[in-house]
């Protein structure tokens, strides 16, 4: 499976921080801190968990 997991994991961060900048939602900076840290098979599945449709990261 070739997925830009660099790619999705930014994009999962950057997920985050509009959700902590724009919403006010602390535990987005902390989950932005975890994203960074993940695994790539953790990465995958959050992003799974969260309804993005990895396809569009191959």
């Amino acid at each position: 499976m070739d997925i830009d997991v660099d790619k999705l994991r930014e994009d999962l961060k950057q997920e985050c921080y509009g959700a902590f900048f724009g919403a006010g939602i602390g535990g987005a900076l902390i989950e932005s801190f975890d994203i960074e840290n993940a695994s790539d098979e953790e990465i995958i599945d959050k992003a799974k968990s969260k309804g993005i449709d990895i396809e569009d990261y191959r």
